[in-house]
């Protein structure tokens, strides 16, 4: 009997045992690419530029609308400045420095690049000036005058000062006891104070004793004074602000969604989420008149926020132990929803958005676990659901660093989803789990360490994928046509499963297991293992390329080539069929037989396409006497 296997989507499976996962599904899948026809290895990597620094801690593609576009890095020990790339080399943008280990992203808002590393405060570029802010200072000398027919009602008021960016803390509260009961435009409280140099306005927070203490009430620009007459009345959820922001909120993350920034990461407040103004405030993060805010997601319950993405009119919160929704009411009022408190998520730099869904990791199970969340078949539109995509690779996830899942770093490019992280042996990402959405195929590659991906589309409209190396000051690009990575050989390997053609207990005879490949270009690089009954290796053989063989009649059919013109070397490309058929000549008696390819090899590029099992069922060769069991 024969036994034809076409094609290997199924990708790696190693939840199931080896002999009853799907024909189309590997045991192994190391540096490979799934394609239609079959598997071949993974794409290269090539070095962008030159090197800079000695690792690149942030990767970010800057485009304006007047067309400028440059490609932005920052690498630990390159002067500690951030760098645009100039024909091909990483060239310092100002003066301005950023801590040199701290991983750094960036948010693009209204021609503006913003940046966020968790340590320095924020600073903000223009494609020419980075520029930075200096703290205001608390303002003073407050006083409150009643003016008109006084009371016997107490008030109580505190002034803050912002700028652009932020906010400073509002003074000590000043009160006063002869206040009218009822304020109005002839009876009401003067309040003044002194100028802070550098300050664009003044927040007003007041106006009598309540539970929330003093709050939000108005803002003045330009003006040093304030009359209290009863036109604003106290907000019932803006309280003064907890720290002097002026120099701009510090955070590890940021997005931009529905017309503002969110950032997050704040060392001093790890559950708060920052969000900016609009238009013209589209990086004050102060609250009051100009929109901006923050809001604290549980920030009592012992988890601290990991990720965060714009989705469907909100942004998306990952804490370690949860995921939440927060967004606006069409009144303007904060809404924070809950998604799950089954788990949370793990790392930023790992959630991307794929198709209409975000796939990110997660920590489960002292193992990492990679999930989508989006809308469910059958639920209502506005409810979100996650659903676990790596149940078949759970074992192999396992061996990961739990305490460096944090910087896990993730792409979506050419449909793969690929998420880097650090083997339990290794402080950086060192193995790139993969994803392939169009066949819900799982493969892993290896050889590479990015610490953070990015994109980025040249002048030519061409985009291309690249990354930040963990090791070196390069960045390189990805998926380049040679499969080797800067000149170095990939290691592949992939396994078949176990075939007992549905007969576990019968043993077969197994005659010349036959092999289909395509494009072979290089002799001798590949090589596979014949094993039988899981355990032993029978026997190991080599691939080689296609040949047409010598000259004259005989190389080709007729009508494939005209008389004189046959060529006498290897020529794979005019080879009639590009099919290169493979026949081991062995014959070998078990109940199952797998084959194991591997290659190491600069040069090497090949397709696997299909096998070929040609077997005989022994029906009355009986199982070995341990393996029978007499009942009486």
């Amino acid at each position: 009997s024969a036994e034809v296997v076409t094609g290997f989507l199924g990708g790696l499976n190693t939840f199931q045992d080896e002999s009853v996962i799907k024909d189309s599904e590997l045991t192994e899948a190391k540096n490979i690419l799934l394609s239609v026809d079959g598997i071949e290895p993974r794409p290269g990597t090539s070095t962008y530029g030159t090197s800079s620094g000695s690792r690149v801690l942030g990767l970010f593609g800057l485009y304006l609308s007047n067309g400028t576009r440059q490609f932005i890095r920052y690498a630990s020990g390159a002067n500690n400045k951030l760098q645009k790339y100039a024909s091909g080399t990483p060239t310092d943008i100002g003066s301005t420095t950023y801590n040199a280990s701290a991983r750094i992203n960036f948010v693009q808002a209204r021609d503006l690049m913003f940046t966020f590393n968790g340590q320095d405060a924020l600073t903000k570029y223009d494609g020419t000036t980075i520029t930075t802010y200096s703290a205001l200072t608390t303002p003073t000398g407050l006083g409150i005058t009643p003016t008109g027919t006084t009371g016997s009602t107490t008030y109580s008021y505190r002034v803050s000062a912002f700028n652009s960016v932020g906010e400073t803390l509002a003074c000590a509260s000043v009160t006063t006891a002869t206040g009218n009961a009822t304020l109005s435009a002839t009876n009401y409280n003067a309040l003044a104070w002194s100028a802070v140099s550098g300050a664009t306005g003044y927040n007003i927070w007041g106006r009598y004793a309540t539970g929330l203490g003093e709050t939000y009430m108005g803002t003045v620009y330009g003006l040093l004074v304030y009359n209290d007459k009863g036109q604003d009345d106290p907000s019932l959820s803006l309280l003064p602000p907890e720290a002097n922001t002026t120099t701009g909120i510090k955070g590890t993350m940021a997005e931009f969604a529905i017309s503002r920034i969110f950032a997050a990461g704040d060392p001093a407040y790890q559950s708060r989420l920052y969000f900016g103004g609009t238009g013209e405030n589209i990086g004050n993060f102060s609250g009051s008149s100009v929109g901006g805010g923050s809001v604290d997601v549980f920030k009592n319950d012992g988890s601290i926020i990991r990720a965060i993405k714009p989705f469907q009119g909100g942004v998306v919160i990952w804490k370690d132990n949860a995921i939440y929704k927060f967004s606006f009411t069409d009144t303007g009022l904060q809404k924070l929803e809950e998604i799950t408190r089954s788990f949370g998520g793990i790392s930023y730099r790992g959630v991307k958005h794929v198709e209409n869904d975000i796939i990110f990791p997660a920590k489960k199970d002292g193992r990492v676990a990679i999930y989508s969340l989006g809308n469910q078949e059958n639920y209502a539109s506005t409810v979100l659901r996650t659903n676990e995509l790596s149940i078949k690779i759970a074992s192999r996830l396992t061996d990961v660093n739990t305490e460096y899942l944090q910087y896990a770093a993730a792409f979506y490019f050419n449909n793969v989803y690929g998420v880097a992280v650090p083997t339990s042996s290794s402080t950086v990402n060192d193995r790139i789990w993969c994803l392939d959405t169009r066949f819900g195929a799982w493969v892993y590659w290896e050889g590479i360490t990015p610490n953070v991906f990015s994109t980025y589309v040249d002048t030519d409209g061409s985009e291309k994928l690249y990354f930040g190396d963990e090791a070196t000051g390069l960045v390189k690009q990805m998926f380049v046509e040679t499969r080797a990575d800067s000149g170095t050989a990939i290691s592949v390997e992939w396994a078949t499963k176990a075939f007992n053609q549905k007969a576990f207990m019968k043993f077969k005879k197994y005659y010349d297991p036959t092999f289909q490949f395509k494009s072979v270009s290089t002799s001798g690089a590949l090589s596979g293992d014949i094993i039988v009954d899981g355990v032993t290796v029978t026997s190991t053989f080599t691939i080689n390329q296609q040949s047409t063989g010598g000259a004259g009649f005989g190389t080709y059919l007729f009508g494939f080539h005209l008389f004189g013109d046959a060529p006498n070397s290897t020529d794979v490309n005019a080879s009639i069929s590009s099919d290169l058929i493979v026949q081991v000549k062995i014959v070998k008696i078990a109940r199952s037989i797998k084959y194991k390819f591997r290659s190491n090899s600069a040069t090497a590029r090949y397709k696997f396409l299909s096998l070929n099992n040609t077997f005989a069922l022994l029906n009355g060769k009986r199982l070995p006497s341990s393996s029978i069991t007499y009942v009486t």
